[in-house]
């Protein structure tokens, strides 16, 4: 294993991932990109999981895996199937939903068998699946202090507490820029990008798909190979949405 990854062989849960059809020996004989992204914590590219139903049928299943450590320091492993809309599972408001769908990470109180805590929230905008890591967890004042520390700077209070909000802020050391912001695909929760607003955007916005007509993943063809395929159709995942969308005005429609 990567010396560098942020998860050892000991700390996989092997459980889980058997329900979606992914072996100990699958998962060694991952390719070396996607077990690496896996076990460093970040959201993976697409997966086809298969997936075993109440009545014994296999189903192969779109989605993208992270592994994450809850704040008991526990190993969770998080789902984020293909959706058509996004699953608010963490009931946002209509402001809320319209900020994280334009790509912003916002902050949302959570109640939780009784405890209140706030979340950074984000959106993955492939699988339209929300993420969330709470805020005590992505340590970012600790980041900006090192950050201040190492390049002899000092931040400003609007810049710290713009960053604490979610927002990417930009950095002056020396002749080059760089922005640091909260990115939940990332196994700390921040990126730092070298480079200015422009290319913060751009890395924000890359696909593993891009040049694609389909979802592009891995699929497991056999007990020991990957390959690297069409996972899903968008054309027919947009159809089917818009087919949806309808059936909603119809239905609006004759209840008024």
């Amino acid at each position: 294993m990567n010396e560098q990854t942020m998860f050892s062989n000991e700390q996989i849960p092997y459980g889980k991932l058997a329900k979606l059809g992914i072996s100990e020996e699958k998962l060694r004989s991952m390719p070396e990109n996607l077990r690496n992204t896996l076990m460093d914590g970040k959201v993976s590219p697409f997966i086809q999981a298969q997936i075993q139903t109440e009545n014994g049928k296999v189903i192969g299943l779109p989605l993208k895996l992270q592994m994450v450590k809850d704040q008991t320091g526990a190993i969770l492993l998080m789902t984020y199937p293909i959706r058509r809309t996004i699953a608010n599972d963490m009931k946002l408001n209509a402001t809320e939903l319209e900020r994280v769908s334009r790509g912003e990470v916002i902050q949302k109180e959570t109640n939780e068998n009784g405890i209140r805590m706030k979340k950074y929230v984000q959106l993955d905008r492939e699988t339209k699946s929300l993420m969330q890591k709470n805020i005590t967890q992505v340590r970012l004042t600790e980041k900006l202090r090192e950050m201040e520390k190492i390049n002899d700077i000092e931040l400003g209070q609007n810049q710290k507490q713009a960053a604490l909000d979610g927002k990417p802020i930009e950095l002056s050391i020396g002749e080059s820029k760089v922005y640091v912001g909260v990115d939940l695909r990332e196994p700390q929760g921040f990126k730092v990008v070298n480079g200015d607003m422009q290319e913060w955007e751009k890395q924000q916005k890359m696909r593993y798909d891009v040049a694609n007509e389909g979802f592009m993943g891995y699929v497991m063809t056999d007990e020991n190979r990957w390959q690297y395929q069409q996972v899903g159709d968008k054309l027919s995942h947009q159809e089917k949405e818009e087919k949806q969308e309808r059936s909603r005005k119809e239905s609006v429609i004759k209840l008024t």
